[in-house]
């Protein structure tokens, strides 16, 4: 298997872990603090991780290189998915079981194999769109769209992935030579200015209660900021994998994610499921 997809492979777990902890967080505040204030304070701590592997590989010389009208149209469209998953993804954290939500966040891949179609011009084969649909029905399974448990919020971590897969597929417009952490830190202020813009105009900030809160707004933007940076890295690696393995985490993710549910499996038998299946590639 090529270095920089086994690569890739384990700074996505890592990323997945990182997006769990601050989901943890986002429920503890998300009692206290509106969604959309949580979102901006989110991006304003997220800045740290980029801020910091730009101070550490000594890359703030190649931010200006972002400067270009092209590039601040990729920008705000990153912002704008973002922020739409964002919000979907915190209200159902609060709104409905984290299990359920982190589960349903899982579809991201099926859409980002879906979409790389007309935004990328990848091929998608037979197999391959088998998969999407059997793991959209897997989706379906949780989601139990008729059954008398159904909430609407559950619709919203669908959503949320939707949102974080077009801000994925999006960063493949930039050239490899900008490093990925000037990418998150640009769109890192550009959803924190948005979101702040929204908090002003529909909602009402509130002031922080202790410490201890502020600490854990701080984690939650370090965590998340953290977790996007992972998985911005990891789909960044796998183009330069030159092979049809390049789309492993896209392609055998969605029919591990259904089989997974549809045997109603436990998750953390799953991520070993999907663990294994990407070591076997």
């Amino acid at each position: 298997m090529p270095k920089s997809l086994v690569s890739a492979i384990f700074i996505m777990l890592f990323g997945i872990l990182a997006f769990d902890l601050m989901g943890i967080l986002v429920r503890m505040l998300g009692g206290s603090y509106s969604i959309l204030q949580i979102s901006s304070l989110r991006n304003f701590f997220g800045v740290v991780p980029p801020l910091f592997l730009l101070w550490r590989y000594r890359q703030f010389d190649i931010l200006p290189a972002l400067n270009k009208p092209r590039f601040h149209a990729i920008l705000l469209g990153r912002s704008l998915a973002v922020l739409l998953a964002q919000f979907c993804f915190y209200t159902a954290l609060t709104k409905i079981e984290f299990a359920t939500t982190s589960a349903l966040g899982f579809t991201g891949p099926l859409f980002i194999t879906a979409l790389s179609v007309p935004l990328l011009g990848h091929h998608v084969g037979v197999w391959r769109w088998a998969a999407i649909v059997i793991g959209f029905v897997g989706m379906l399974t949780v989601l139990k769209p008729f059954d008398e448990a159904f909430s609407v919020y559950m619709i919203y971590p669908v959503i949320a992935a939707f949102g974080y897969a077009c801000s994925s597929l999006l960063v493949r417009f930039y050239p490899t030579e900008i490093p990925s952490a000037a990418i998150q830190l640009s769109q890192q202020i550009c959803t924190f200015i948005l979101a702040t813009i929204l908090l002003l105009s529909f909602a009402e900030w509130t002031p922080i209660n202790s410490p201890n809160d502020a600490s854990l707004f701080l984690l939650v933007g370090v965590f998340g900021g953290t977790g996007v940076m992972c998985l911005v890295t990891a789909y960044r690696l796998v183009d330069q994998v030159p092979s049809r393995r390049s789309n492993i985490l896209v392609s055998r993710f969605p029919l591990q994610w259904a089989g997974c549910f549809l045997q109603k499996r436990p998750l953390m038998i799953c991520s070993r499921v999907f663990f294994s299946s990407f070591l076997r590639a």
